[in-house]
């Protein structure tokens, strides 16, 4: 069965897998629901019978001047009754069902959606353009085209019933006339594909100018961005943007639709005409003696019947196979290959007693881009602090990423206690990482919360979390707070008499706390005192000193003040390690990093002198 699927046609496949999804989400609700839409494929030529039935009864007693009611009529209006409660009430059940299904269904899309996403292990996903709109175009169409095509599938059933039905009525009728009527349908169903995929294409064409429309709304409207937003006027800036991309978004959107009413009114006049054609027959019939009143509505009832019925499988297919295409977006993420390479069988992280050892490590994020590392040797050694100094650009942080594994090298290894760390499970070696950035996250959940995330098995102890509190000099201003540790970080989510914002100093003392919560193996601060004033800085990195005496370390910072706490100091000029040693070394060989040293030394002095 596996094997016929993978050598299936791409639109049957994807067929089967969203049927697979809806049916997996709901099985029993499947059932009823199938049940449910055949019965109502079936209702409306029952309907129409049992109305035949009636007008030819009746009919037939006015010609024999017979006024009383028998046994036979109230049998028909009884069945008449019966198909009229079950033709108002089936819809409910089914709508209700329906829901329910589409309720399981969302959850089982979302799970499957977000557990790829989650499942990345690196960071380059988020950061190609191409993978970050497959993945957008995953979160909008994978939900919305299994729930479409369950609805698609309902009536498409439904409506396959009811043409099989009211089909055959007319066979009995005049063959010709259900060919016409079949063959009528054919425009209509290339039309449908046709707009279907030109609506697929025109989606995955504004597929960046829904990206921009994105960000302009969330600088308009955040909480970030709107202290400057306001301080520089730039409101208006944004706002018309954001409005002309509205203006060609619709502007394309306009022309796909035009595109639609013309077709669609060419394919009704088809449909007019075709219909005309049938009226003519039956009346020519009747005329011609042979049928009665109750088969003329019949023969009426069913050519309507099967065109409804018609257009409604054509539309059906047509949506069928937009919803493939959008659901192409969903196996597309499914079946992206493992971003980062992972042997099947890893080795277990050891605690570092060596340290750590870049070896010929060279990276660029692009084969036409240009090269951000080159050839870079550096060593920490387990137990020592290594300060990581350079320009903006040098390639700083990209060496923390790779270090992370946030990246794997181009060229290179990278050796933890002597084992290339892509022997490690990733998850594995980042639970022997703490960090802080200076980007660090702000997350809007409780004190207790943003604190133990840094370590999930902890995140419930009070103990281990004050302790963490407590190294980072936060805990008693976390008692200050109205609900202490259980006040929500937050004025997005909370009243405003219970969540509060902090400061930037006491959210950068809470990332730290996250850090040092994980009892890591290695610290990276990544200028993690950014946000503080000079004071506070320095109270800070004294902390910093005895936090980190002993354990195995890197210190990225401008303020080389904070640097010679570094056992050993590495430059980066251009990608490449350009000096390495202790900071009166460095100030003696009179390299680029005693040039710097100067130059702000400079500064403060004149800084000091003004003031």
């Amino acid at each position: 069965m596996l094997e016929k699927l993978r050598s299936a046609p791409p639109f049957l496949r994807s067929i089967w897998q969203m049927s697979h999804r809806v049916w997996e989400a709901y099985p029993l609700a499947c059932l009823g629901i199938l049940a449910m839409t055949a019965l109502q494929g079936l209702l409306p030529l029952a309907n129409a019978w049992v109305i035949k039935l009636l007008l030819d009864a009746i009919t037939q007693r006015f010609a024999q001047d017979a006024t009383r009611i028998d046994g036979f009529l109230i049998g028909l209006l009884a069945v008449q009754a019966i198909l009229l409660l079950v033709t108002t009430t089936l819809p409910f059940i089914s709508t209700y069902l329906t829901a329910e299904l589409n309720r399981r269904l969302t959850v089982a899309i979302q799970s499957t959606v977000y557990g790829k996403i989650n499942g990345f292990t690196s960071i380059r996903p988020f950061e190609n353009p191409q993978v970050y709109d497959t993945i957008r175009m995953a979160q909008q169409g994978a939900e919305h085209s299994s729930q479409q095509m369950l609805d698609i599938l309902i009536r498409l059933l439904q409506n396959t019933i009811t043409l099989v039905s009211f089909i055959g009525v007319l066979l009995v009728f005049n063959i010709w006339l259900a060919g016409l009527v079949l063959l009528a349908a054919l425009p209509q169903l290339y039309a449908q594909i046709r707009l279907g995929q030109q609506r697929f294409g025109l989606a995955l064409t504004l597929s960046p100018d829904e990206r921009r429309k994105f960000y302009y709304t969330y600088v308009l409207a955040s909480a970030e961005s709107a202290k400057e937003i306001r301080l520089f006027g730039l409101g208006t800036y944004f706002l018309e943007k954001l409005l002309a991309l509205y203006h060609r978004t619709q502007h394309a959107e306009r022309r796909q639709e035009q595109r639609a009413l013309r077709w669609e009114l060419g394919l009704g006049l088809l449909s007019s005409g075709t219909a005309g054609v049938a009226f003519v027959l039956i009346v020519l019939a009747a005329l011609a003696g042979r049928l009665t009143v109750g088969d003329i509505m019949l023969y009426v009832n069913a050519v309507s019947a099967v065109q409804t019925a018609l257009a409604g499988i054509v539309a059906s297919i047509a949506m069928l196979n937009e919803s493939v295409l959008f659901h192409s977006s969903l196996e597309k993420l499914l079946t992206l290959p493992p971003d980062l390479p992972i042997p099947a069988v890893t080795q277990s992280v050891p605690s570092l007693t060596t340290g750590i050892e870049l070896r010929k490590v060279s990276f660029r994020y692009h084969d036409q881009q240009p090269w951000i590392l080159r050839d870079v040797n550096l060593t920490i050694a387990a137990g020592s602090c290594l300060a990581l100094v350079g320009l903006n650009g040098a390639g700083k942080s990209t060496l923390v990423k790779l270090l992370t594994r946030l990246y794997d090298p181009i060229e290179g290894q990278i050796f933890w206690d002597g084992i290339d760390i892509r022997e490690f499970d990733p998850v594995a070696l980042r639970q022997h990482i703490g960090a802080i950035f200076q980007d660090f996250m702000r997350y809007d959940l409780t004190v207790q919360e943003n604190i133990g995330l840094g370590n999930l098995t902890k995140i419930d102890d009070n103990a281990w979390i004050e302790q963490a509190a407590r190294q980072s000099q936060i805990h008693d201003e976390i008692l200050r707070l109205p609900q202490g540790y259980a006040t929500e970080l937050s004025l997005m989510f909370s009243e405003e008499s219970h969540g509060i914002d902090l400061s930037g100093g006491q959210w950068q003392r809470v990332a730290t706390a996250r850090m040092l919560a994980r009892d890591a193996s290695m610290l990276i601060l990544d200028e993690p005192t950014a946000a503080l004033d000079a004071e506070a800085e320095y109270a800070t990195y004294q902390q910093f000193a005895q936090l980190m005496a002993g354990r195995t370390s890197l210190l990225i910072s401008h303020r080389f003040s904070t640097v010679g706490m570094a056992d050993v100091i590495a430059v980066l000029e251009d990608g490449r390690i350009t000096e390495y040693g202790s900071h009166k070394t460095l100030v003696r060989a009179n390299g680029t990093y005693a040039r710097l040293y100067q130059m702000q030394a400079e500064s403060y002095q004149t800084e000091t002198s003004v003031s």
